[in-house]
């Protein structure tokens, strides 16, 4: 995976990552939130997901629900399609 593509799953990490920069994971260790979305990605990169726009929704899955990331911040950044997917797996609260 190159070029725009891999830009795009970077920006999401790193996006992903600067949002979650302060949770903990509610398990033994309280490891770093963000390791669960990586998790995510990295189960469906596995089993042979190479769609970089899903990848990207995998990173960015709790952003809106957990952080104080907006829908507009997430489509403003990576898009309607990306978007779409994350609030497709987003909690109504």
């Amino acid at each position: 995976m190159a070029g725009v593509g891999f830009d795009l799953l970077m920006q999401a990490a790193s996006y992903a990552a600067t949002q979650h920069r302060d949770q903990r994971r509610k398990d033994i260790d309280a490891s770093p939130y963000i390791n669960h979305p990586i998790q995510v990605a990295e189960v469906l990169a596995s089993v042979g997901v190479e769609n970089v726009e899903l990848l990207c929704a995998s990173l960015l899955h709790d952003t809106i629900e957990d952080t104080d990331s907006s829908e507009q911040d997430v489509e403003r950044l990576f898009g309607p399609e990306i978007l779409g997917l994350v609030k497709e797996v987003t909690d109504d609260k």
